[in-house]
C-alpha cells in the first residue's frame, strides 16, 4: 500500500502559521461577531472559510508530498530443454524419453508454486516452451544466455536450468557465454558419454560452380568410432548412376579418413550428387552415412575466334594470356581459313590487322555483323577500309606509323583496373599505330589515350562504343608481344598485361540482361535452416524499375510440395522472404503484369539437408559440469530431477527481491485535494444559504 508523507522544507515553521493566520484572518473579515443564538453556526463558517484559505495558501507555497511504494518480485527460473536431433540418437541405457518429459513438466509445476517459471527448447533458436520432439537440425546452446541478456537483463534471475548433452555446433562457446550471467546454472546432462559404434561422412568440400566439361573434385571426409576392422564403400551418384566407387577399410576405433573424388561434369544445370557408405553391422544410426550435395554446373566458356591477316607474335600472346582463365576458349585462324561454322561458334572475334593493305576481308565483315568485334590496328592495316566498316573510330592516315605508350584514363567506368596495372601498363614499351587524325563517329569511352614520348595525346589508343545488339573495341595499335616480354622480364608475370586483355574481353562478350520481368534467388543454394529469398526487378518500356504491379510466385519441390507466396515492394523492386522451407530441387514460376501484357519468369534453387547434427553424437557431460561448477550450480542427471527443487530452495542467492518506489508529488497534482477545497467551500454556501444569508 503506498504511503504519503508531507516533506516540509526548513522555513516551513514560518510560512506554516502564517498561512493558517492569513487564513483566520480572511474569515474574521467575512464574518464578525453576531448575536449568542447564531455563534454556533458563525463558528463553524469561521472554521470552513479559515481552512479553506489556510490551504488554498498552502498549495501557493507548494510544498512536496512523497509517496512511497513497495513491490516484491519472486526469482525467475529459466529452463531451457535441448531440442537437438543429438539428444534423441544418443541415449544412455535406462534412459526413457517419455518418463524424462513427464519429469521435466513436473519439474516446471513444482516450482511454479514458489517462484515465477518460463520454459524454452532451443536447438538452432530459443523457442517458447518445452518441447521434445529432438529433431532439431542445430544445437546452439549460447542462444540460451543471450536470450536472457536480451530478454532478462533487468529481472531477477534466481536460477537457469538447462537440459541438453553439451554438444553445440553453431554459435559462441557457452562456458564464456554464460560467465556474464549473475545467477546460477543447474545442468541436465542427456545423452551418452561413451562413443557408440558408428560410421559417418563427416565433411564434403567442393565447389558449388563447376564448368561444363570441366574435371571437378570432392574431397569426402569419412570418420568412424569403434569400428576397428569393419570395411564399408564408398560410392558417389548422380541420375545416371555410380559414377565412383572406392573400399573404405577402418583401422582404428578413431578413424578419420579424407578421400579425393574426381568428376566430370557432364550436364547443364543444376546437378544433384549423393554421397553414401555402406552401412556396417551394430552401427548407431545409417542417416549419417549419406550426404546429397548439389553442383552448379555452367556452360560459362566463352568461345574467342581470332582473325588474323598474317601469322604474329601478338596472336600468341592473346591466345595464352586470354586462355588462362578456364571459361574462355580461344581459336585462332588466318582470314582466308574462316567457316561460318567458326563465327557462329565465336562469342567474340578478334581481328587482328583487318581488314589490311592485302586483305579487305569483306566476306569476314559480312559475317561478323551481329558479333562483338576487338579491332587491333598495325602496320598492316587499311585504315581507309576499316574507317568504313566500323562505327567507332575515322582515321585519316597517310600510312605512316608511329610508337605509341599507353596513358590510362581516370574517367572510363566499363572496368577497372587494379593499381599495379594501371601504373605498369604505362611503362611498358611501346606499341605501333598509325599516324594521323583520330576522329569519333559515334559516343564512345577510352579506356587508353595514346601518349607520344613525354606528350600526352587525346588521340584513343583503346576505346568502346555500344551498338543496340553488341559491343565494339579498338586496339589502335600493335604489339602486345612486346608488352608480354617486357613484364615478364621485370616482374617474372604478366599480370598487368592478362588483366588488361582478359577484363576487354570480358567486356566486349558481356551481354546486357534486356528481360523486362526478372526474377532470381539470392542464391543458387541454401542450407535447410536457412531463409529462402528471393529477388524481382520489373522494368517498363523505358527500362526503368517499376514496381507498381504485384509479382506472384509459385514454388515446386521434387517432393510434390507447392508453396505460393506474393512478393514485397522494396524501393522500386521487388523481394520475398519464404522463410525456412524442406530440403530438396525446386522450381519456380513469378508471374506478373506490365501493362496490359502478362510477364513470366523461372527459374531454380536447391536446399541442402544438413546432417549436422549427426556427425558428433557423443555426450559432452564435463562442458555441463564447468558451466555449472562456474556459476555455482550443480549438474544432475534425468534420475534426479526432482532434487533440482530442493537444491534451489537451500540456494540462498535465490531469493525473493523488494523494490521500494519513492516519488515526490506537488499537492496541488493531487485531485483529492481540489474535492477537499469544493467540498468545504459548498458546505459554507449550503450552511450560508440556509441560514439566509445569501
Amino acid at each position: 500500500m503506498p504511503l504519503l508523507q508531507l516533506q516540509l522544507s526548513s522555513t516551513a515553521f514560518f510560512w506554516i502559521p502564517g498561512c493558517l493566520i492569513l487564513g483566520a484572518a480572511y474569515a474574521f473579515l467575512l464574518y464578525p461577531r453576531r448575536p449568542q443564538p447564531e455563534k454556533k453556526l458563525q463558528n463553524l463558517l469561521f472554521g470552513l472559510r479559515t481552512v479553506v484559505v489556510s490551504a488554498i495558501a498552502l498549495l501557493l507555497f507548494a510544498p512536496l508530498v512523497k509517496t512511497m511504494s513497495k513491490s516484491f518480485q519472486k526469482p525467475l527460473i529459466i529452463i531451457a530443454q535441448d531440442n537437438s536431433a543429438s539428444i534423441g540418437i544418443s541415449k544412455p541405457p535406462g534412459f526413457n524419453a517419455e518418463k524424462y518429459a513427464l519429469q521435466l513438466k513436473q519439474l516446471e509445476k513444482t516450482l511454479s508454486d514458489d517462484y515465477e517459471v518460463q520454459a524454452f527448447n532451443f536447438d538452432a533458436q530459443v523457442k517458447q516452451g518445452l518441447n521434445f520432439t529432438f529433431d532439431g537440425k542445430l544445437s546452439n546452446l549460447s542462444s540460451v544466455f543471450k536470450l536472457l541478456d536480451n530478454q532478462f537483463a533487468n529481472r531477477n534471475i534466481g536460477a537457469v536450468i538447462l537440459a541438453t548433452d553439451g554438444i553445440y555446433n553453431t554459435g559462441a562457446n557457452p562456458l564464456y557465454e554464460s560467465k556474464s550471467l549473475k545467477a546460477p546454472v543447474y545442468t541436465i546432462a542427456l545423452g551418452d558419454t561413451i562413443p557408440k559404434r558408428d560410421i559417418l561422412i563427416s565433411n564434403i568440400n567442393y565447389n558449388n560452380i563447376v564448368y561444363l566439361d570441366n574435371q571437378f573434385q570432392l574431397e569426402v571426409g569419412v570418420g568412424a568410432f569403434q569400428s576397428r576392422g569393419a570395411q564399408s564403400r564408398l560410392t558417389v551418384s548422380d541420375q545416371s548412376g555410380t559414377v565412383f566407387s572406392q573400399p573404405v577399410s577402418i583401422n582404428s576405433n578413431e578413424f578419420r579418413q579424407t578421400i579425393p573424388v574426381t568428376l566430370l561434369a557432364r550436364k547443364k544445370g543444376i546437378q544433384r550428387y549423393n554421397i553414401s557408405l555402406s552401412p556396417i553391422s551394430n552401427e548407431l544410426s545409417a542417416q549419417n552415412n549419406s550426404q546429397t550435395i548439389f553442383v552448379e554446373v555452367v556452360d560459362g566458356r566463352q568461345n574467342v575466334l581470332i582473325i588474323a591477316n598474317a601469322p604474329h607474335p601478338d596472336l600468341a600472346a592473346l591466345k595464352q594470356s586470354i586462355e588462362l582463365h578456364k571459361n574462355y576458349q580461344v581459336k585462332t585462324l588466318l582470314a582466308d581459313q574462316v567457316t561460318d561454322v567458326d563465327i557462329e561458334k565465336a562469342g567474340l572475334i578478334i581481328l587482328h590487322q583487318l581488314p589490311s593493305l592485302s586483305n579487305p576481308a569483306p566476306k569476314v565483315m559480312q559475317q561478323i555483323a551481329a558479333k562483338p568485334v576487338l579491332f587491333i590496328l598495325g602496320v598492316q592495316s587499311n585504315t581507309g577500309a576499316f574507317s568504313a566498316v566500323q562505327p567507332v573510330l575515322n582515321i585519316n592516315s597517310s600510312g605512316s606509323f608511329q610508337e605509341v605508350t599507353a596513358k590510362i584514363q581516370p574517367d572510363f567506368y566499363g572496368f577497372t583496373l587494379s593499381e599495379n596495372s594501371k601504373n605498369k601498363l604505362q611503362t611498358l614499351a611501346p606499341l605501333t599505330a598509325p599516324f594521323g587524325n583520330y576522329g569519333f563517329k559515334n559516343p564512345a569511352s577510352v579506356a587508353l589515350n595514346q601518349q607520344i614520348g613525354k606528350v600526352a595525346t587525346a588521340m584513343p589508343l583503346l576505346v568502346f562504343t555500344d551498338e543496340p545488339k553488341r559491343k565494339i573495341g579498338v586496339l589502335a595499335g600493335e604489339g602486345i608481344w612486346r608488352w608480354w616480354l617486357e613484364e615478364f622480364s621485370e616482374t617474372g608475370g604478366h599480370e598487368a598485361v592478362n588483366e588488361l586483355l582478359h577484363k576487354t574481353v570480358q567486356f566486349l562478350s558481356s551481354t546486357d540482361d534486356k528481360r523486362k520481368f526478372r526474377v532470381y534467388p539470392a542464391k543458387n543454394a541454401f542450407d535447410e535452416n536457412e531463409h529462402v529469398i528471393l529477388n524481382a526487378e520489373l522494368y517498363n518500356e523505358a527500362y526503368e524499375l517499376v514496381n507498381t504491379s504485384e509479382v506472384n510466385i509459385s514454388l515446386k519441390n521434387n517432393q510434390d510440395g507447392n508453396y505460393s507466396f506474393l512478393f514485397s515492394r522494396t524501393g522500386n523492386a521487388y523481394i520475398l522472404d519464404a522463410g525456412i522451407l524442406p530440403s530438396g530441387e525446386y522450381t519456380y514460376q513469378a508471374q506478373t503484369t506490365l501493362g496490359n501484357k502478362k510477364q513470366t519468369a523461372t527459374g531454380q534453387f536447391v536446399i541442402t539437408e544438413r546432417q549436422t547434427e549427426l556427425q558428433q553424437t557423443t555426450a559432452n557431460h564435463q562442458l555441463l559440469f564447468a558451466m555449472a561448477e562456474q556459476s555455482g550450480g550443480d549438474m544432475v542427471y534425468p534420475a534426479q530431477i526432482s532434487a533440482l527443487v530442493k537444491m534451489i530452495r537451500d540456494n540462498e542467492n535465490v531469493k525473493t527481491i523488494a523494490y521500494e518506489d519513492r516519488q515526490y508529488q506537488e499537492p496541488v497534482d493531487f485531485k483529492i485535494v481540489f474535492f477537499l477545497i469544493l467540498a468545504l467551500l459548498s458546505a459554507e454556501w449550503f450552511l450560508r444559504k440556509r441560514n439566509g444569508d445569501i
